[in-house]
């Protein structure tokens, strides 16, 4: 029989091979009480997800002198264990086939194994792989002897890690709370808002100037920029490899940007493959982007890095209007058992992801809007058909819209390239979907035929979208999205015509309307204008005309005394 007084306990590590883990716990307990603690917010979320059975390896009695191994555990596969080249190694010329549990005890005791160490995870991981029997749930009165507590880490929903091996030394008969030890890192997905003021700082970016949130709005033909941020577990130092993948999924109202446009960095630093060399994989396949390392720790060393990925995608004719908005999301894979021998693989694009874990889904979302112009008689209220170009911007930094097919397809500085925008003489209706909210110029560039008056001041539109700039968004569109409206002026010829859109277009809070009536005939003459002018040319004449009359009636006068 052996005696001993030292506890292997290690509380380990997820095998992910479908949904299970297998972390364990190797313990000498002299016949108390084994619990998990429950003290902390991963304690607690482990009761629900977790379930720690007990499983004996070697059986005892306990004396004045100590815990006496007397056998091997009921189920526990000694004959595998003893035949494992791995145990074998770890006791030179001391185990054999024939080895009796009080022998493996009294070998495993001259180990002197300590707290945390290599050998105390090699040990408790090889130990794990025999066990059998029927379990004892924890919290539980153990007996006494060696036992492993088993951790089924049901993993379907949300996302865990396991804690590396533990080894800890005790005595006596007091009992065990095994507290799990164990991080996970976090991801988060932000767009850069162009316009409107921004709520808040990224949690992982508090110091930037950049208006990145969770919510933006943009033209269609613009290029939106995206910015993804994750981090590595405080426990990172405990991996010798840590492998780790963003996978980022664009809607399809966005043009996915190349593989080279992608930037990786750590801290802020950009970061490259050295030469020969494939640990980090940027790949872009149809709207999903993936940038993965088999393993991380090549780049990143310390558990405080924050690793980031930006790029830009242009936001395409497919875009929806208004809600349901184009949403957009990253997941993070991770590393979550530092307890297995991972060798990643540099070689290929095969990923090592059976021993990983995924983390929940982080969303953003993007909107853009429609314009409908309706070109009316002032008098009648009957359609016309007048042409007018659409401009963004002032000074030098006037851009055109481009348009085609109702949809904006990029801006041009060129005012000769600038889209003829043509209102319909049916319905009087021209349509611009695909605009950011911000200020708007409608000139135009023909009049309606049929003795129409030109309109010969620019008109300004401004789409006005109430949406929740900030770093709390709820993942709901409708939420991101609260209101739209429209100011006008610049002219008395234009007006607010929102409130005249059906039903299913105000519910989507992406369609304004502005009308804009042309009058016939004369128009009045304005102060200084050219109809004064003519006045004034006017009354001239006929004072000209008054003046000669009188000479001319003076002079037969005087014709006729004579």
């Amino acid at each position: 029989m052996k005696k001993t007084n030292k506890i292997a306990a290690m509380a380990a590590a997820a095998l992910l091979a479908g949904a299970v883990a297998i972390p364990s716990v190797m313990m000498a307990v002299s016949a108390t009480n084994v619990s998990i603690s429950e003290d902390s917010a991963e304690g607690k979320r482990d009761q629900a997800t977790h379930t720690y059975n007990a499983y004996p390896i070697f059986t005892g009695t306990q004396t004045d002198a100590g815990l006496m191994i007397t056998n091997w555990g009921t189920g526990f596969n000694s004959t595998g264990l003893l035949a494992d080249s791995e145990f074998q190694a770890l006791f030179p010329a001391a185990i054999s086939a024939g080895s009796t549990a009080a022998q493996v005890a009294q070998a495993i005791e001259a180990l002197n194994i300590e707290n945390n160490s290599k050998n105390a995870d090699k040990l408790a991981a090889i130990l794990s792989k025999y066990v059998g029997g029927t379990p004892e749930e924890l919290p539980k009165d153990l007996t006494a002897g060696y036992w492993i507590v088993l951790d089924s880490y049901e993993n379907a929903d949300a996302q865990d890690a396991v804690s590396k091996h533990i080894l800890r030394v005790t005595g006596g008969t007091e009992p065990i709370t095994i507290t799990p030890k164990k991080s996970y890192p976090s991801v988060e997905k932000k767009v850069l808002e162009n316009e409107k003021i921004v709520d808040g700082k990224p949690i992982n970016d508090p110091t930037t100037t950049e208006k990145w949130n969770d919510v933006a709005d943009y033209c269609i033909g613009d290029a939106v920029p995206f910015k993804l941020y994750g981090t590595l577990p405080s426990t990172y130092a405990d991996y010798d490899c840590y492998y780790y993948k963003f996978t980022d999924t664009l809607a399809a109202s966005f043009d996915a940007p190349t593989a080279d446009a992608v930037t990786v960095c750590v801290n802020g630093t950009p970061i490259q493959n050295a030469a020969g060399e494939t640990n980090m994989r940027v790949s872009v396949d149809g709207q999903v982007i993936t940038v993965s390392f088999e393993d991380i720790k090549k780049f990143a060393t310390n558990a405080s890095d924050i690793i980031t990925v930006e790029y830009d995608a242009v936001l395409n004719g497919n875009a929806v209007i208004g809600l349901p908005g184009q949403e957009n999301k990253v997941d993070l894979t991770y590393s979550n058992n530092p307890n297995v021998d991972y060798n990643p693989n540099t070689s290929d694009t095969t990923d090592d992801t059976d021993t990983s874990d995924t983390t929940p889904e982080d969303k953003v979302i993007v909107f853009t809007y429609q314009q409908n112009i309706k070109k009316v008689d002032s008098a009648t209220g009957n359609p016309l058909s007048a042409v007018f170009t659409l401009s963004r911007g002032s000074g030098t930094d006037i851009q055109y819209a481009i348009v085609d097919s109702g949809k904006v397809t990029g801006w041009t500085a060129n005012k000769a390239d600038a889209s003829e925008l043509t209102t319909n003489g049916t319905t009087g209706l021209c349509t611009v979907a695909g605009l950011d909210d911000g200020a708007y110029t409608i000139t135009e560039k023909t009049a309606p035929t049929g003795g129409y008056n030109a309109i010969s001041s620019p008109m300004t539109l401004t789409i006005n979208a109430t949406t929740q700039n900030g770093q709390t968004w709820d993942g709901s569109a409708a939420s991101a999205l609260t209101e739209i409206s429209l100011t006008v002026g610049g002219d008395t010829h234009i007006s607010d015509d929102s409130a005249s859109l059906s039903a299913a277009d105000t519910a989507t809070k992406g369609i304004v309307q502005a009308k804009i009536t042309n009058d016939k005939g004369i128009s009045l003459p304005t102060t200084g204008g050219i109809g004064t002018k003519l006045f004034i040319i006017g009354g001239g004449t006929a004072a000209a005309l008054a003046g000669i009359y009188l000479i001319s009636k003076k002079r037969s006068k005087e014709e006729d005394a004579e």
